[in-house]
């Protein structure tokens, strides 16, 4: 538990613009909360677990 792991996040706004950020979490649902907190009126907000070697040189994702 509190191991941070880079996520992809996208909030799509009623204008149909889209703010795309990348960042560290511990959960789908934190970074869902981050957004939601940054854009309270984004329409939807789309949190994903990047897939890439950025994971591996992160110390605090690594596995014992």
């Amino acid at each position: 538990m509190g191991d941070k792991r880079w996520y992809t996040a996208d909030a799509l706004l009623a204008d149909l613009t889209n703010q795309h950020h990348h960042l560290r979490a511990t959960s789908e649902e934190e970074v869902e909360r981050r957004m939601r907190r940054r854009y309270p009126q984004a329409v939807a907000i789309l949190a994903l677990l990047e897939e890439s070697r950025r994971q591996d040189l992160n110390p605090s994702s690594r596995r014992n």
